[in-house]
Formats: C-alpha cells, structure tokens, sequence
C-alpha cells in the first residue's frame, strides 16, 4: 500500500468543488482543511526534464559541470515513492553524444533494473528526445574539441541515426510519436523533429485509440508529452475534440518555484512546464505585471541559486496532484502542491486569475525588521530584507521596496528577487537574508530616509509592508 495523498470521490464532490468553486478564499491551490489524505492514487509518475550530461573527453565519464547525479537522485526519489511511470521531456545529452544518452539508460538500469521498481512493479518508462539530443551537429565547438575526424565524430553523435542508437540504447522500436498506456491513463509522446514538427504524427497514433472510451470521458486526463511549449499546442489541436488532455513539456528551465510555469493554452489547454533537473533557474521568467511594470527586478546570484527540479505527479479519480521538489544534497520541497480538479471548470482552475485569488499572501514573521546598512566606500545603502516566510501557505518570490523622504511624491522605487526563491524550502542562501543595495544617487534628497518593504508571490499576490526609518 502507498503512503500518499489522496481525498475520497464523495469528500471532493462534497466539499471540493464548493471550495474551488469559491476558490476558497486566499488559500494556497492545495487541498481546503478537512481534506483527508492517506488513499492510494490512481497513478503515481515522476517528471524529469532537462538534464544535460555531457561526457567527459574520455567519452567513459560524464563532465563534472554537467554531472549524472541529479538524474540519478530524482530517478532513486521516484523509485521511493513507487512511481508506476517516469516521464523524461528531452534534452537528456547536452551535446546529442550518443555516450551521454548511454550514460542516461545506465542510471535507469541501476535504479528501475528489467523496468522494475519496488517489489518487481513493473515501471514504465516515457522518454522523448528534445533539441539538445537531436540537434547535436549544431555544438560543434566541444564536438570538435572532443572528436577532431568528421567521420569519427559522426559515429558519436545521436542524430546520425537516431532510430538506430536510441533502440540499441533503450532497448525498444523508434518511433517519432507514440502511445502508451499505463494503469488505465494515456500517454502520449511526440520526439524532437530533425526537421519541422509534424503533430499529423501523434494524429496518426490517435486515430488507433478512437475506440478506447477513456479517451473521451472528460473527466480521466489524457497526457500530452513534449520537449517544447508550440509543439505541446500542435499535439493537442489534434487531440481535438479531446477536453480532458493535460501536458507536460520542459526546454524553458525556468524554476517550478515559479507559479507561471502553469499554463492555458487554446481551449482552455492546461499545461506544465517541467524544470530542469540540470539547472532550473527564474532570472528569465518575468514577475507579474503589477511588477515588472513599475520597477526594475534586480536578479541577484542566479548562478549561485541553480535548483535541479522535477514532479512527482499524483492522479486520483477527482484530482490531479503535482509535488514540485529539487534533487540536490537531498530531496526538499518548492512549495505547496499545485492541486487541480477534474473535470470541466469555468473558470478553469489553472487560469491566472484564478490563481492569483488562491496562491495566498507571502507575510513577514510578527517580529521581522529591517536592517539598514551604509557602506561609505562603496556610497550605497544596502536593505537587509528578512525572509518573508510568516505564512506557511505561500512562498516569497520577490520584495518590492519603496524609499521616501521629505518630499513623498519623488519616492523611490525598487523591487529584488527573494535570495533562493528558486530553491528548495530551507535551503535559501544566508538564512533567506536578500539584501538590496541602493546607489546614493537614487536615493531621495532627505536627512531621515523611510524605507518601507512588501513581500510578494511569484504571480504578484502581496503581503504586509515592514518599515523603518534610516537617518542618512
């Protein structure tokens, strides 16, 4: 028996969709109080994407800058948690090498032996290739530098004859779109194209499940697997009049911290862009519109945050779960699970409005303050800003700061990422201390500065300003 999460169908059709029908007040996209979990879920899937190995120059050992253990922990996580599928959404060797794919199925052998998990379930594995594995002709910088001879180079590269080494590697037929089942659900995959994308491909494959009435109960998700967001929308354009698909897709890495990683796409289309399990990072990603068009967003060490992230994905009859975690010195949480009901909805519950009314208010603790620092070598201010984690059921992402002085309608406006908002809870930098530094020719013309600070969401839900008062 797992240990999961899970609500009875009455419990959802009781109080589930009452409470997401009113969105239940501020509450975080998670399950209302009372909620039990404990049940066994339909289908448990791990999610991984993005993880980059490149080989050494020995072509036997992965390149330490683009190391095999995350995959490796993130495989070994979902094993633990008995998963009954793994989805990989591409870019799996960083340079298309034929070694790093190789490198890829020696981690699956050694954690899902004979595709068998825990007690000899067995797993099913849900790979597609993205551009990284086909496009490895186009990195020829390293390539070269790796194998000097055309001919010899060619021999280690994917793309030669992807058919060829992905069925030696993994031990099954090529095939450009495919289906499968598992537990009952449908998947299907799309690999990256060598050429343009082609979703008549997956349309194909559809037309020989047309009779299978799990296809079209509109309630049972169908899974939509690709390496890149316009094909992921081309997939399901075919997939019409399907109302029930769901997909997933990664090439983006930008952080699963991030609530705008969930997507609507035509027809009320939900999907999910999966981090990268090599390095998922939101420098990219811009903040909500209350935000970014008002200040400037300082980002901060991004490369000191990376984060390599991945789902497990949890479906029950009612509902649909995805834990986000990282999978780096241990497993540990990005947040609250993102909890979508099935069936129809209006307003879709994965919609940005709907979102933002549940996803709650990041607030600093009662006893917060600021610390206010002037560093007369440099002549900046430097705000202390602790971390704004007073509200378990949301996470910061960012602060917004204001400074006044004598004149307040010439105050100044800033906002800075949160220290390790991409990270996993616990493991932000310097105990989530995000320091801001202010150059003294910004700051407002004033002996007594007021500097005011407000936590926000990464969807730009705001919390309560902390203030104080700085003498310059």
């Amino acid at each position: 028996m797992r240990n999961d999460m899970d609500v009875s169908r009455r419990g959802f059709l009781v109080g589930g969709v009452a409470a997401f029908g009113s969105l239940f007040g501020r509450r975080l996209f998670a399950a209302p109080p009372g909620w039990k979990h404990g049940g066994i879920p339909n289908l448990v899937f791990g999610v991984v994407s993005d993880t980059h190995l490149r080989t050494a120059r020995d072509g036997r050992s992965v390149d330490r800058n683009y190391t095999d253990k995350y995959f490796l922990a993130a495989l070994q996580y979902f094993r633990r948690q008995n998963v009954d599928a793994v989805v990989h959404l591409g870019d799996m060797a960083n340079n298309g090498q034929v070694e790093a794919m190789q490198f890829h199925a020696d981690a699956w052998r050694k954690v899902f032996p004979k595709n068998r998990g825990i007690g000899g379930r067995k797993v099913e594995r849900l790979f597609v290739t993205g551009n990284h594995d086909v496009e490895g002709f186009s990195y020829t910088k390293f390539m070269e530098q790796l194998i000097g001879a055309p001919e010899e180079r060619k021999r280690h590269l994917l793309a030669t004859d992807m058919a060829a080494n992905w069925e030696r590697i993994w031990d099954e037929p090529y095939e450009e779109a495919w289906h499968k089942m598992v537990n009952g659900y449908h998947f299907f995959g799309q690999h990256y194209p060598s050429g343009k994308f082609d979703a008549k491909k997956t349309e194909a494959v559809l037309a020989k499940c047309r009779g299978n009435a799990t296809l079209g109960d509109g309630v049972r998700p169908v899974f939509l697997l690709t390496h890149r967001r316009p094909h992921l929308e081309a997939m399901n354009k075919v997939m019409q009049p399907l109302s029930n698909t769901f997909g997933f897709h990664g090439h983006w890495h930008k952080s699963a911290a991030n609530w705008n990683v969930i997507g609507l796409g035509n027809s009320q289309f939900p999907h999910v862009q999966c981090p990268a399990c090599h390095s998922s990072r939101g420098e990219a990603f811009p903040m909500a519109d209350k935000c970014v068009s008002r200040v400037q967003i300082q980002g901060g060490d991004w490369k000191a945050w990376k984060s390599r992230q991945g789902f497990v994905v949890k479906v029950y009859d009612d509902m649909l779960v995805i834990e986000r975690h990282e999978f780096d010195n241990g497993v540990a949480s990005l947040g609250a699970d993102w909890v979508m009901p099935l069936g129809k909805h209006d307003p879709h519950p994965f919609s940005k409005d709907a979102l933002k009314k549940v996803i709650g208010d990041p607030q600093f603790r009662k006893d917060a303050k600021l610390t206010i620092v002037k560093d007369s070598a440099s002549q900046r201010l430097c705000v202390k800003i602790p971390l704004a984690d007073g509200n378990p059921d949301s996470r910061v992402y960012a602060y917004e700061v204001e400074v006044a002085g004598d004149d307040v309608s010439k105050k100044l406006l800033k906002a800075v990422y949160a220290a390790g908002c991409n990270m996993g809870i616990g493991r932000e930098p310097n105990g989530g201390v995000t320091t801001l530094e202010i150059p003294k020719s910004e700051l407002p013309p004033s002996k007594v500065l007021t500097i005011a600070v407000r936590p926000l969401s990464s969807l730009g839900t705001s919390g309560k300003q902390i203030m104080c008062k700085f003498s310059v």
